[in-house]
């Protein structure tokens, strides 16, 4: 009975240990969320989406981790996914707006020909 007892508690201990997220995958997710905001995720809806759930996930991943749960180095490394599918598509979105500027700079030169 005293055997059952302490493999209970072993057990119970066991179960209220926190999972470690590896910092440098935390700070990486952390700063491509940043990244994301800093080029103007927020302005593009796909990417403002994106943005969220890598929020979302990450916040996610640290409740997780600190009620043991494995999975949340795998919830972290989704949030880190979506932040960088943010950060591109809001890039995307930038350059895409930078060539028709230059497209039409072009045909301003064109228009106005050689002298």
């Amino acid at each position: 009975m005293k055997e059952l007892m302490m493999s209970l508690a072993v057990l119970g201990l066991a179960g209220c240990t926190s999972v470690q997220l590896p910092a440098d995958r935390l700070e990486h997710s952390e700063a491509s969320i940043r990244g994301a905001e800093e080029v103007g995720a927020s302005g593009v809806p796909t990417a403002r989406l994106y943005l969220q759930l890598a929020k979302d996930q990450t916040d996610t991943a640290k409740k997780m981790a600190a009620n043991g749960d494995e999975r949340a180095v795998m919830v972290l490394a989704r949030a880190e996914s979506d932040a960088e599918l943010a950060l591109g598509l809001a890039r995307e979105v930038s350059v895409h707006g930078d060539a028709l500027r230059a497209d039409e700079d072009l045909k301003a030169v064109r228009d106005r020909g050689t002298p």
